[in-house]
C-alpha cells in the first residue's frame, strides 16, 4: 500500500511539474442552493450473470450444484435433426477441424421459439477466435457477420448489417463460402452478405451452429472443399458422446454422465458407474481455509453397498474425508461436516463410491459454517458491497429478469429450480432468491428494487400459456402483504413473517424488442393491478438510451412511454453504455440527453416523473472507466432536479468471465479487487452532500460541481480533469462562509490503461493532495486525467 501510494504521488508531482497548467477560476455561493440531490443516484444493480451470485456473493462453494449446466448445452439428436432446447444466450456447438481452410458450409435451420434467429459459426479457431453469421440478430432485425478476436474484447460486427428477420417454424437453407479472407452468405439461395475481411482475417477454422435467446432445429449439415470433396457430413461426433456437467469431472475409475431418468427435481442428475476400485465425481477451484468448518449435503440414490465418501482434497496429497451411508433406491439427502486442518486456494471436492457402484447424484452443497451464520453471504464480497453504501439495489436483472421465475427461487434449497436459460456464462440455480436478496439489502443498508417479468414472448417460451400477470401480483403480495394473506403466509413459512415493504417495482427490462405503443399498453394494464395489491409502491417503466450501444430506439421510445404512461409512473428507467475512449465527451453528451428527456417529462401529464439511469458504465476496467464514472456522477448531481436514481452494471463479475470486463467488483474464489469505477464511486458517495450550489465561472474542460452538507458546515467541489494537461483551480467562496480548513482527495493513474488486479488490488486508489487556502478561497492543481474532491470546512 505504501509503495503504491508513493508511486501515484510521484507520478502526479512529476507530471504536474513538467506540464504547463491551465488556469480556471470558479466562485461558489454557499447560500444559493439550486436543488437537492437524492442519494439514490449512488444506487447499484445486481444481476445473476458471470457468477456474480452463484460462485460469488452467495456463499455456496459448489458451482452447478444440480448439474443443469453442461458441456454441450441442451442439444439433442433425433431422426437426423439436432435440436437446441435452451433459451440461453451465446449457445454454441462447434465441430470439425480447426485446420480447415477454404470450404463451403451448408445446412438447414428452423426457429421454434425465441426472439432472434441463428448463429452459424465458421473459421472457428477457439472460444474467442471465430466468425459467425448472425441471421435474425438484434431482436430479429438484421443479418451480419460478427468476429471474435482473442485479446480484443467482446466480438463485434464486421461488414454490413443487412435488414432481415427469421420467421418461426420455417426451414431455411443456409450456405457459407469461405475463400481466403472473403466470405459469402446465402439464405434460401439469396446472397445476403458478401464481405472481405481485410483486418488480419482468420484463414482456417472449424464450423458450428448456435442460438441467442432462441430455440432451433438444424439438419443436413455438410462441409466440403471448394473442389466439391466432402470434409464433414452428418451429426457432430461430440453429440454422440455422453455428456457431463460443467465444472465437474470424473474422479477415480468412474464412468460419469448426465441422466434424464428420474432426477430429484429438475431435468437431469449425474450418474456414476464404478468398478471394484470405486470412484465418482470431482469439482476443483475451491478456496479452503484451515480451522473453518464446512457444512455440506448431497442427494443420492442407487446401489453402493460399501458406502460413499466425501473428500476435500488439497495440494501435497492432503485430504479431509467423511464417510456417508450407502444410498437406497429412493432419493435421500445426506449431510456431512468437514474440518480441514490445512489451507488451499485451489482445493477440490470429491464425492465417490468406495467400491463397485451404480449411483445417481443431485443437489450438491458446501458452505463454510461462519458464512452460513452470516446469512449465507461470502464475507469479503458482502463487505465490498457494504463499503459502497448503496442506498438502493436493483435486482434480479437486466435481461435475467425478463425470464426470471421468482416462485422457483423461494423455499427449501433442494426444491428450487434453475433459471430457464443459460445467460452470460451462467446458468443460475436460484439459491439466491427473493428472501436472500432482501436479507442482503438489509445487511448493507440498501432499499430493494425488484424488476418483474411481464412474460414477453421473446424471453419466455411459455408466454402464451403461463399467467405472468398473476406472478407479478403474487410477488408483490409475497413481499408486502401481512402474514395472513396467501403469499404472506408462504413468506412466513419461509421464516420471514414480517412484510418486506418493497417500495420500488420496475416493469420488466429493456423492452425495446417490443414496439413502444405495445409496451405502453402493457404498462397501463399492469399499473392499476399492481397498485391494487399495494397502493404505496412506486412504479418504474422501461425507457431507452440516448447514445452508446443502446440507442436503437432512442428518444422516440421514451417519448411514447412517457406521453402515454406518465400518469401511472414514478420513474422512467433508461440505460447507457459508453465507449471508454469517450470518458471526456460521453458524460457531457449524456447529460444533454437527460435535459432533453426532462423537457419531455415536463410537458407530460406527470411533470414530477423522475429519471432513473438503471444501467450505465464505460466498457472497461482501466482508468478510463474511472474518469467516465466521475464525470457521469457529476452529471447526475447537476441534473438532480430531474434525475434521482442510478445504478451501474456490472456490479460483480468472476474473473473467469469471457466478456463484459467492466465490473465494479472483480473476484475469484480467493479474493477480489475494485475497478477504478468502484474506487471513484466510493469516494464520490463518501462525500455526498444533498444541497447543490451555484458554481459560477468558466470551468473550461473541467467537469465540476459544488455541494453543501445538510448542516451547512462543509462544502465540496467534485472535479474531473479529462485532459492531458493539469489545471490550476482557484475556488472563491462568497462572504458568509469563513474557510477554516480544506483538503483534497485525488485519484489518478500513470496511464489511461492502468488498472487494479487480483495481484495489485490497490494500484489505483485515492491519495491526499495539497491545497492552499485563504479566508475566502482555495487553490489546488488538478493533474491530467484525474478526479478529485476538495472538502472545505467552516
Amino acid at each position: 500500500m505504501r509503495r503504491t501510494y508513493l508511486s501515484a504521488l510521484l507520478f502526479v508531482c512529476l507530471f504536474t511539474a513538467l506540464s504547463p497548467a491551465r488556469d480556471v477560476t470558479l466562485t461558489v455561493d454557499p447560500d444559493n442552493v439550486i436543488a437537492e440531490i437524492d442519494n439514490k443516484i449512488y444506487g447499484h444493480f445486481l444481476e445473476h450473470i458471470f457468477h456474480s451470485v452463484n460462485g460469488g456473493l452467495w456463499g455456496e462453494l459448489i458451482w452447478n450444484r444440480s448439474f443443469e449446466q453442461n458441456k454441450l448445452g441442451q442439444w439433442t439428436v433425433a431422426g437426423g435433426r439436432i435440436t437446441q432446447e435452451s433459451m440461453g444466450t451465446n449457445v454454441r456447438l462447434t465441430f470439425g477441424d480447426a485446420n480447415w481452410r477454404d470450404y463451403e458450409y451448408t445446412l438447414e435451420a428452423k426457429k421454434t421459439a425465441g426472439q432472434e434467429g441463428f448463429l452459424i459459426l465458421f473459421r472457428v479457431k477457439g472460444e474467442e477466435d471465430f466468425y459467425w453469421c448472425n441471421l435474425g440478430g438484434w431482436s430479429n432485425a438484421g443479418h451480419a457477420i460478427e468476429r471474435g478476436n482473442k485479446g480484443r474484447g467482446r466480438w463485434g460486427t464486421v461488414g454490413p448489417v443487412v435488414p432481415g428477420k427469421i420467421e418461426r417454424d420455417k426451414w431455411y437453407k443456409i450456405r457459407i463460402r469461405c475463400e481466403g479472407p472473403k466470405f459469402s452468405i446465402w439464405l434460401d439461395d439469396d446472397k445476403v452478405i458478401d464481405f472481405t475481411d481485410g483486418q488480419d482475417a482468420h484463414l482456417t477454422g472449424s464450423v458450428g451452429i448456435g442460438t441467442w435467446a432462441t430455440q432451433a432445429v438444424f439438419r443436413n449439415l455438410k462441409v466440403k472443399k471448394l473442389d466439391g470433396s466432402i470434409l464433414y457430413e452428418g451429426i457432430p461426433e461430440n453429440l454422440a458422446r455422453r455428456n457431463i456437467a460443467t465444472f465437474w469431472q470424473p474422479h477415480g475409475q468412474a464412468e460419469v454422465y448426465l441422466d434424464h431418468t428420474d432426477p430429484l427435481n429438475t431435468r437431469v442428475s449425474q450418474k456414476i458407474i464404478t468398478g471394484d476400485q470405486g470412484g465418482g465425481l470431482l469439482q476443483q477451484g475451491l478456496c479452503i481455509r484451515a480451522g473453518e468448518t464446512y457444512e455440506g449435503s448431497v442427494w443420492l440414490k442407487g446401489d453402493a453397498p460399501k458406502g460413499m465418501v466425501v473428500s476435500l482434497i488439497g495440494d501435497n496429497a492432503r485430504q479431509t474425508q467423511k464417510t456417508i451411508d450407502a444410498p437406497s433406491s429412493d432419493w435421500r439427502q445426506y449431510s456431512f461436516v468437514l474440518k480441514p486442518k490445512w489451507s488451499c486456494q485451489n482445493a477440490s471436492l470429491a464425492i465417490a463410491a468406495k467400491a463397485k457402484a451404480e449411483v445417481w447424484i443431485d443437489q450438491v452443497s458446501l458452505m463454510p459454517r461462519t458464512w452460513r451464520k452470516n446469512g449465507g453471504f461470502r464475507p469479503d464480497l458482502l463487505k465490498a458491497i457494504a463499503d459502497l453504501k448503496p442506498p438502493v439495489i436493483r435486482w434480479p436483472g437486466g435481461c435475467f429478469a425478463s425470464s426470471y421465475q421468482w416462485k422457483d427461487g423461494i423455499g427449501p434449497q433442494h426444491k428450487r429450480l434453475p433459471h430457464p436459460r443459460e445467460i452470460w456464462d451462467d446458468l443460475d440455480v436460484y439459491s439466491f432468491g427473493t428472501d436472500e436478496f432482501i436479507a442482503m439489502c438489509r445487511a448493507v443498508g440498501a432499499e430493494p428494487l425488484i424488476v418483474v417479468n411481464i412474460g414477453s414472448k421473446n424471453w419466455n417460451s411459455d408466454a402464451e400459456t403461463h399467467d405472468y400477470t398473476r406472478d407479478i401480483l403474487d410477488w408483490i403480495e409475497y413481499c408486502n402483504a401481512p402474514a395472513d394473506s396467501k403469499w404472506g403466509k408462504r413468506r412466513a413459512e419461509n421464516g420471514r413473517p414480517k412484510p418486506y415493504n418493497v417500495k420500488f417495482w420496475e416493469i420488466d427490462n429493456e423492452t425495446w424488442h417490443t414496439p413502444a405503443p405495445q409496451y405502453a399498453e402493457e404498462v397501463l394494464r399492469l399499473a392499476p393491478l399492481m397498485k391494487k395489491v399495494d397502493p404505496s409502491i412506486k412504479l418504474l417503466a422501461c425507457g431507452s438510451g440516448g447514445m452508446g450501444r443502446n440507442n436503437s430506439n432512442g428518444m422516440p421510445y421514451n417519448r411514447t412511454v412517457i406521453e402515454r404512461c406518465a400518469g401511472v409512473l414514478d420513474y422512467i428507467s433508461i440505460h447507457h453504455y459508453e465507449n471508454p475512449d469517450r470518458f471526456k465527451e460521453g458524460p457531457r453528451n449524456y447529460e444533454a440527453f437527460f435535459r432533453e428527456l426532462g423537457g419531455i417529462i415536463k410537458s407530460s401529464r406527470n411533470p414530477n416523473l423522475k429519471i432513473y439511469v438503471s444501467e450505465w458504465n464505460a466498457q472497461s476496467t482501466d482508468w478510463r472507466t474511472g474518469l467516465y464514472c466521475a464525470g457521469l456522477l457529476n452529471a447526475f448531481e447537476r441534473c438532480s432536479d430531474i434525475l434521482t436514481m442510478g445504478g451501474p452494471a456490472l456490479f460483480l463479475r468472476h474473473t473467469s468471465a469471457r466478456s463484459w470486463d467492466n465490473a465494479f467488483i472483480n473476484f475469484d474464489q480467493n479474493t477480489w479487487f475494485p475497478a477504478p469505477n468502484y474506487v471513484v464511486m466510493k469516494l464520490w458517495n463518501e462525500h455526498y452532500a444533498p444541497l447543490r450550489l451555484e458554481l459560477v465561472g468558466d470551468p473550461g474542460p473541467l467537469n465540476a460541481i459544488a455541494t453543501k452538507s445538510k448542516n451547512g458546515k462543509t462544502l465540496y467541489c467534485k472535479a474531473v480533469n479529462p485532459t492531458p494537461e493539469p489545471i490550476d483551480v482557484t475556488l472563491n467562496v462568497k462572504p458568509g462562509f469563513k474557510i477554516r480548513k480544506a483538503e483534497m482527495q485525488l485519484v489518478t493513474a500513470d496511464s489511461l490503461q492502468a488498472r487494479n488486479t487480483l495481484d495489485k488490488p490497490n494500484l489505483i486508489h485515492p491519495v491526499p493532495a495539497d491545497v492552499k487556502t485563504t479566508a475566502k478561497s482555495v487553490r489546488c492543481k488538478i493533474p491530467a486525467y484525474s478526479a478529485a474532491i476538495v472538502s472545505i470546512a467552516r
